[in-house]
């Protein structure tokens, strides 16, 4: 008998040594889920004062913030471990107490109806993901609970399952469950709130407290009897959960191209109360806008200074038609917005002066672009005007007379340069690069803007706090000082916009710049105040016309609430016309030092070294104003309001056709109906005029009509100091 219970223990021990070894071998070979621990987080961004501004989920969650266990409320952690595993710190990943009360039951039910499930399988299963809750699928997650229990601590485990716990609504961890139901992080959730969070992983759904309250109710009264009796007062009182939030987000289209590169939690620069107001602004006009078919409007707010973005609306009304196209950062054409860049250069090259005198007449690029006719706006041709009148007006032949002075190329590369880029080559622009054709993009054209009050620096625009700032010179400080001084000034613009646009401020320097482009499919405005350059754009994002909307009635007053409002913090730019500048007192007509008989004289800032040298009576003869012969076929027309003439010159010179021109035949016209005005300047003399060798009638006025004949042709006048020829075609 003693031989019998000797062998029995023998093998009895055995039997247990193999089991043991054989759990041990299960356990070791058993696998974790991969990824374990890891989590999706959702992207929240902050406003520049730290507020939420939003959330960005994935599939996974529409929030999921982990946080670190030490960022956890103490009596969270306590409620959770009482509702779901109060062995937690003794079991070795299976609690098999419970498993056997569980065991019990499911053989009771023939089904599994109560799993035991420790916090350590809770985990394995959350990564696993399986719906299944059959034998097979147990006895795994049990020996990877064992396995994990070895391989992590207690803390890291109860870390990585509150992180990842479901808390319902799409609400994935305890930091996302606070700032969900009580709008607040984890470490101040009181000892309620935290009962009451613990209660709903067994079953979101069913404790929904949005949308099934009582269930929510009984499940938090349930986890405080789990807390037993040794607990607070005040968990007999139920807290109050936040109402649903609508989760509105103020700034979608920001939001989205700064979530695109962002993980985590991330603090942007865009402060929420002005983007409020912002958009408060753009749905009121935009429903004056519709009426004329001008379909969204979009802006940009950025600080020059430090080149953070303020505010971001990518259009009008986000669910709108075509609403989440982003106008900020679509290129869309410029109309004459680059024109400051353009006169920027020509000064600091000293090409330019503000007051050199520019023709602005229907034949002054000719010589240059010889197929190019730009007109402006108000279709007037103003004769002569100075640089500072042909920019502060947005006159157009003016600027492609300078285009063609300072070079296209050059002025493209320039652009690149300034952090405008243009989408396509030089050759498919043309001159007309400087009047609308090139294509740019909202928020490079306000962020390079920023130059004309900062010192000819404008800051790159960047969207998050952690960015640096980058600042690039595209000018010297005078030059940008000088163009600024022409931009906020309201007296020299009087032939455009009048005395009582939006646009005229008494009190401030406030450099901006309006843009029209052809067919009215783009209207802009854009200028600063002294710490923000606001941009704002007007059009239809299908590339429909609007209803002839200039930009001085559409995005300008828009622009000026704007100002308003940023002007009772911001103030005006600050222009320093002192340092490395002179001032001089010149003609008003002439541009020149001024002297008598000139018709009036004001002040002018000039790079040093580039102030006039002759003053002005050339320009006057007899009491009557004499033009440069440039300006000969303008004198000639009814847009001569000076009732100039062409100065008396010892030099003969051909005007019309200039030599090199082409001249394009009208097809809808008999070409014996169409005619070239002769035209010649250097006296008043009798002149002889020869076509192609054959000469023609003589006339007192120094021009006669020639009828067009298509071909090559040679023109010659003679007078009595010299003669002169110019070679045209007539196509």
């Amino acid at each position: 008998m003693k031989r019998f219970l000797k062998r029995q223990a023998v093998i009895g021990t055995a039997l247990v040594l193999l089991t043991w070894l054989g759990l041990e071998i299960v356990i070791r070979k058993a696998s974790l889920p991969a990824g374990l621990g890891e989590s999706r987080p959702s992207t929240v961004l902050l406003e520049q004062f730290g507020s939420l501004l939003a959330e960005i989920g994935n599939e996974d969650a529409r929030s999921w913030r982990p946080v670190k266990l030490e960022e956890i409320s103490p009596d969270l952690i306590r409620a959770t471990l009482a509702a779901e595993d109060r062995r937690f710190y003794v079991h070795n990943g299976v609690d098999i107490t419970a498993l056997g009360g569980a065991v019990f039951r499911n053989l009771k039910s023939r089904k599994v109806v109560s799993g035991a499930s420790t916090i350590t399988q809770q985990l394995i299963k959350l990564h696993i993901g399986k719906s299944s809750r059959g034998w097979s699928d147990k006895v795994a997650e049990n020996f990877s609970a064992m396995k994990l229990e070895r391989s992590w601590s207690k803390r890291k485990i109860l870390e990585a399952y509150l992180n990842r716990i479901d808390y319902g609504n799409r609400l994935r961890g305890i930091e996302a469950a606070a700032q969900g139901y009580f709008g607040k992080t984890a470490s101040k959730l009181t000892a309620q709130e935290s009962a009451f969070l613990a209660g709903l992983p067994q079953a979101p759904s069913r404790y929904n407290p949005w949308s099934n309250p009582a269930a929510a109710e009984a499940r938090y009264r349930q986890v405080v009897s789990f807390l037993g009796g040794n607990r607070d007062p005040d968990l007999e009182i139920v807290p109050t959960i936040q109402a649903k939030p609508s989760f509105r987000n103020p700034a979608p289209h920001f939001t989205r191209i700064v979530a695109s590169d962002s993980v985590g939690t991330v603090r942007t620069t865009l402060d929420s109360g002005l983007q409020d107001s912002v958009e408060i602004i753009l749905n009121r006009h935009s429903r004056r806008l519709s009426k004329l078919r001008a379909g969204q409007i979009a802006a940009v707010v950025i600080d020059h200074q430090t080149g953070a973005v303020r505010a971001w609306c990518g259009s009008s009304d986000w669910t709108g038609r075509g609403g989440q196209i982003d106008g900020v950062v679509t290129p869309r054409s410029s109309g004459s917005t680059l024109k400051p860049f353009l006169y920027l250069r020509a000064i600091d090259k000293k090409i330019l002066t503000a007051a050199i005198l520019l023709p602005d007449t229907p034949d002054a690029i000719r010589a240059e672009y010889v197929d190019y006719d730009p007109r402006n706006y108000d279709e007037r041709f103003w004769g002569p005007v100075r640089v500072r009148e042909a920019l502060a007006n947005s006159l157009n032949v003016p600027a492609v007379y300078v285009l063609a002075k300072v070079g296209a190329r050059p002025f493209y590369n320039y652009l690149q340069r300034s952090g405008i880029p243009l989408r396509r080559s030089l050759d498919d622009y043309g001159a007309g690069m400087i009047l609308g054709n090139g294509e740019v993009r909202m928020l490079d054209l306000t962020s390079a803007f920023g130059a004309f009050a900062n010192q000819g620096k404008y800051t790159l625009p960047r969207m998050l706090a952690s960015e640096p700032q980058r600042h690039i010179a595209i000018s010297s400080p005078e030059a940008a000082n000088i163009v600024a001084s022409i931009l906020s000034d309201n007296d020299a613009r009087l032939k455009t916009f009048g005395a009582d646009s939006p646009l005229a401020f008494e009190d401030y320097v406030i450099p901006f710049k309006t843009g029209t482009s052809s067919g009215f499919h783009d209207a802009w405005t854009v200028g600063a105040t002294g710490q923000h350059v606001v941009g704002v754009w007007v059009g239809n994002f299908d590339g429909t016309g609007m209803n002839e909307v200039a930009s001085v009635t559409s995005p300008a007053p828009v622009w000026r609430e704007f100002i308003d409002m940023l002007l009772k913090e911001d103030g005006r730019v600050v222009l320093d016309l002192k340092g490395g500048l002179v001032r001089e007192e010149i003609c008003s007509l002439s541009g020149l030092k001024w002297s008598e008989p000139s018709p009036g004289k004001l002040m002018e800032t000039f790079l040093l070294g580039t102030e006039p040298k002759e003053d002005s009576p050339s320009f006057f003869e007899n009491g009557k104003i004499r033009l440069p012969s440039e300006f000969a076929l303008w004198c000639r027309s009814g847009h001569n309001y000076l009732g100039a003439d062409v100065a008396r010159t010892a030099e003969l010179r051909i005007v019309n056709p200039l030599d090199g021109s082409t001249y394009l035949t009208d097809p809808g016209l008999p070409i014996e109906r169409q005619q070239i005005e002769l035209l010649a300047t250097g006296g008043e003399e009798r002149l002889t005029w020869e076509m192609d060798g054959l000469k023609m009638e003589a006339v007192e006025s120094g021009s006669v009509f020639w009828q067009v004949e298509k071909g090559i042709h040679r023109v010659k006048a003679t007078s009595s100091k010299g003669q002169t020829e110019a070679v045209f075609e007539v196509k």
